[in-house]
């Protein structure tokens, strides 16, 4: 069945070539490869399609068209037909990509069964779709699957000439239709080539609409008054047919028992009476439309004629259907996609859906009513408690560094030293001065020379303070540690013998066990903070422990940063591990109350409908 499904090497043929092999086909492959080219086009993401056609007596079927027609190897299809064949039902079939968790492709099948034979199947591969594109994909499939049952039944027939020309006439019916985008279009168009070809007076269409036939297209007509008498009675006349589900003909059979009223004043209305037919056509399990063919009296129609309409109303109502949906406006179609799933859920069967909205009701009572813990969450930054900084005593040059951002340091450790040779000099300078104002003094004593003693004395005085002034810039040099901690910032090793200005900062430093934590909260979430909340962090250098604070000060001061305002909360830590460093970052949350999960996990979306309404309404 399955021993060779690989296409032949050619160009994929235009639509509508694939038309025209279609109505001028006079084999079963070049029919079924017409068909199948179409089908594929109609459904749209297809990647790879097979028919496989044969005996239902045997049970060996074979490839009867693949499509594309580019030497593809469609062995893969085999499975999914395999098992529409054996089930004797569609099939739809998941594939997995490529990961074994992305979906894949989708493969379905559908058995191609007349009366009660099974004589083949059409399996198609299409790119992923949700559940309501495959549905339907599925009811198309279904649809299309009516024209290989034509051919089938045609050649079951004794009269082949005869059941060709009723196939080729079908499809032109429905081509006509088809080629029309517009659901009027294609129903006036439809009702006019049925006129032509059936050599009717008059053809016309109705749809069933609020439970009564609504008519929507006659033949050779554009437009017509929908008050017209006319239009009453070939409504009236279609409405008899649907409910009785049965093809009226009228005059018909004395001894059939079908009521013809309707039929009997729509005929009175022609000048000397005429033959009608009415063909009710079923849709998605119901009678949705109609058909009303009439001719001049004694022009009856033939059963071949009327199985003709038939089929070409199985085939072209579900498109006008469909077409008529499309053209409808976005609102109606959310109102009966809105009644659907109402009647489901509340009609009989669909116990899947049932359950599945009886369980999305107990998941929102759950969530309406169970209360849990409403933290903000925020992020944290370690900062030390207080943090010194080391700065230039004077101008002067870097002589050495010591250490740099990130080390350990002990109170009074040597951080950094400044040239001082200038200051030795300087020093040496004074003290020199000063010894010589000390030997002038004395000999000015000696001579008893006391305001020149008193004008030395000041002099020493003051030679003195200098070199006080230098012995203590000289100590100030050498920049220690003012406590145990760590540099939080300043490298100097990459500027030594670099120029200094008094005031420049060299080193920040913080203590190793006093630290603060910084909340960055957002407006938003700040009027729900107050002080002594508590709250839990975590760093992103230490994602395994979990540290608790509590919130010590909120600062009034907002910062702008990524578009919003954020409010500055300090807080204070339970504990200090050894690990901790000043510079951490992480995420903390403060644990403001319990509150009910719903209004946790809603309160953003509540809270920018308010402002939204409040800004749009006046």
């Amino acid at each position: 069945m399955v021993a060779e499904m690989t296409g032949a090497d050619s160009e994929p043929a235009s639509e509508e070539a694939l038309w025209g092999g279609f109505v001028t086909a006079t084999t079963t492959k070049a029919y079924v490869t017409a068909w199948l080219g179409i089908m594929c086009r109609q459904i749209g993401d297809v990647t790879g399609a097979m028919v496989l056609l044969g005996n239902p007596d045997s049970g060996e079927y074979t490839p009867a068209a693949l499509w594309p027609e580019t030497g593809r190897d469609l062995l893969y299809l085999a499975d999914v037909a395999e098992g529409a064949l054996r089930d004797r039902q569609a099939m739809v079939a998941p594939v997995a990509g490529s990961d074994g968790e992305t979906p894949g492709a989708i493969q379905i099948a559908y058995p191609v069964v007349v009366g009660g034979s099974l004589y083949g199947v059409a399996a198609l591969d299409l790119t992923p779709r949700d559940p309501v594109h495959v549905q339907r994909n599925l009811r198309q499939l279904h649809w299309s699957i009516a024209w290989l049952e034509v051919l089938i039944r045609r050649q079951d027939d004794d009269g082949g000439t005869q059941n060709r020309d009723d196939v080729v006439t079908v499809l032109e019916l429905v081509a006509a239709s088809l080629d029309e985008e517009r659901f009027q279009g294609a129903c006036s168009a439809l009702a006019t080539e049925l006129a032509n070809r059936l050599d009717c007076s008059r053809v016309s269409l109705g749809f069933v609409h609020h439970g009564q036939s609504r008519l929507q297209a006659i033949s050779h007509s554009a437009s017509f008054g929908h008050e017209l008498n006319l239009v009453r009675l070939l409504g009236e006349a279609m409405d008899e047919a649907i409910d009785q589900e049965s093809v009226i003909r009228y005059p018909g059979d004395p001894g059939e028992r079908v009521a013809t009223r309707a039929h009997a004043e729509l005929a009175a209305e022609q000048p000397g009476g005429g033959e009608l037919v009415t063909i009710p056509i079923p849709v998605d399990g119901g009678y949705a439309m109609a058909l009303t063919l009439e001719r001049p009296p004694g022009h009856s129609f033939s059963d071949e004629e009327v199985e003709v309409c038939e089929t070409a109303g199985a085939i072209v109502g579900p498109v006008l259907m469909l077409k008529k949906d499309d053209e409808r406006w976005l609102v109606v179609k959310a109102g009966h996609a809105l009644r659907n799933q109402f009647e489901r859920m509340f009609g009989p069967g669909h116990l899947v859906r049932k359950s599945a909205l009886l369980g999305l009701v107990l998941v929102a009572l759950f969530f309406m009513f169970a209360r849990g813990d409403y933290r903000i969450s925020a992020d944290a930054l370690i900062e030390g408690a207080v943090q010194r900084s080391i700065v230039a005593p004077f101008e002067g040059f870097i002589q050495s560094a010591e250490v740099r951002a990130g080390d350990l340091v002990d109170d009074g450790q040597l951080l950094s030293v400044l040239e001082d040779q200038d200051l030795k000099l300087e020093r040496l300078r004074l003290s020199t001065q000063r010894n010589q104002l000390l030997r002038e003094q004395r000999e000015a004593a000696a001579n008893k020379e006391r305001a020149q003693v008193k004008v030395l004395s000041a002099q020493m005085e003051q030679t003195a303070a200098q070199i006080a002034l230098l012995d203590e810039q000289l100590a100030r040099t050498r920049l220690r540690a003012p406590f145990r901690g760590v540099v939080v910032s300043g490298d100097l090793s990459q500027s030594l013998g670099a120029p200094v200005k008094q005031g420049d900062l060299l080193f920040e430093i913080a203590p190793l066990d006093e630290y603060r934590l910084i909340l960055q909260v957002d407006e938003r979430d700040i009027i729900d903070t107050a002080a002594d909340q508590s709250g839990e962090l975590i760093l992103n250098s230490m994602p395994e422990q979990t540290l608790t604070f509590r919130v010590v000060r909120i600062t009034p001061v907002s910062t702008p940063a990524e578009g919003r305002n954020y409010f500055r909360l300090e807080a204070a830590l339970d504990e200090t591990p050894d690990s901790l460093r000043p510079g951490m970052e992480g995420v903390g949350k403060v644990l403001v109350g319990e509150r009910h999960l719903a209004w946790i996990w809603t309160r953003r979306l509540v809270d920018w409908l308010r402002l939204k309404l409040w800004v749009w309404f006046p």
